[in-house]
């Protein structure tokens, strides 16, 4: 039996339904565990496993009693409840944009930097890093252990599930609409998202979008500094799992199949052979997968110190849930 007392904040939510998933699969039998969430679905029952659990009010939720406390539901809940948790002597694992930022707080993708768990003090808040990151920096570990990564261009095709049940719903909703001739008015996104490619994110002042800036910023916090990063994020009309095209430049010149050897032996990846172009893709290889897949591995055309590769990874398991588990099993 799992003997550690666990909370789950945002339970009914897209991230938390996957953790019920994964602790079931993860942690299979009886397991002290409390599903939290907003006074809406506070009642109302989920099950891991053979087991059910009732939702309680997060306004009125005893953290004293929690040894872990999985944080899924947002930046402002976040912020407002895990530094309560914490006082009441629970550690948050935070799957938010709240605490990434703060400096004294770690940023952790396990296969990555778990090393700086190694400076964490329990009771405390450890953030995970935005969906798209986790994935890309499990990817560029191999080459920059090798190699070295001066510089990285990324563009991303990001499943509305990134956006959560609302996201889920209006591209379900959109494309029943447009089959049918109807008329669609957008609600999460700022367009139409059926059938149709925008952007991911919000617009800020120098024309980036926060999902743009949070990848630069959390792949410099996690893997190195000294990466210079710049990406193009955009929302897809894809239920489940994030693409990535990365573009790489290395200080060192690259020796091609030493990197497949290294991205295959790398912990967390999947590795497809550039000759099947089907693979990996969102559908058959992300959605309810747990690694992270790359494929379409290439050197640059023109210069040995670049390549290029697409990655696949469910946004919701690596992204977010399974991430999580991953940093409880470093801290245990």
């Amino acid at each position: 039996m799992f003997n550690k007392k666990l909370a789950i904040v945002g339970a009914s939510g897209a991230v938390g339904r996957v953790f019920l998933e994964l602790l079931d699969e993860k942690y299979p039998g009886k397991k002290d565990l409390h599903l939290v969430a907003s006074k809406r679905s506070a009642g109302n029952k989920m099950s891991c496993g053979d087991e059910e659990f009732v939702i309680q009010d997060i306004e009125n939720f005893n953290f004293s009693n929690i040894d872990i406390a999985f944080f899924s539901a947002g930046a402002k809940t976040a912020e407002k409840y895990a530094p309560l948790a914490v006082s009441s002597g629970c550690t948050v694992i935070d799957n938010s944009s709240h605490f990434r930022t703060h400096e004294d707080k770690l940023l952790i993708v396990p296969e990555v930097n778990s090393k700086d768990l190694c400076n964490f003090e329990s009771p405390g808040i450890i953030s995970n890093p935005n969906c798209s990151t986790a994935q890309l920096v499990v990817a560029l570990k191999p080459i920059h252990d090798l190699f070295l990564i001066k510089r990285v261009d990324v563009a991303s095709y990001q499943s509305v599930s990134g956006t959560g049940k609302e996201g889920i719903d209006e591209l379900i909703e959109q494309t029943k609409k447009f089959l049918n001739d109807e008329d669609i008015h957008p609600k999460v996104y700022g367009a139409q998202i059926a059938f149709n490619v925008i952007p991911a994110g919000n617009i800020l002042e120098n024309n980036y979008t926060d999902e743009e800036i949070k990848m630069s910023f959390e792949t410099n916090k996690i893997l190195d500094k000294d990466i210079k990063l710049s990406a193009t994020c955009s929302r897809v009309p894809v239920l489940y799992g994030h693409s990535l095209a990365v573009h790489v430049e290395t200080e060192k010149e690259i020796n091609l199949d030493l990197l497949i050897q290294k991205i295959k032996d790398q912990k967390g990846l999947d590795f497809f052979d550039s000759q099947d172009f089907t693979s990996p893709n969102a559908v058959n290889h992300a959605e309810g997968k747990n690694p992270v897949s790359v494929g379409r591995v290439r050197l640059d055309l023109w210069d040995k110190n670049r390549v290029n590769f697409w990655v696949v990874a469910d946004n919701l398991r690596k992204g977010a849930a399974l991430n999580s588990l991953q940093i409880l099993d470093e801290l245990l």
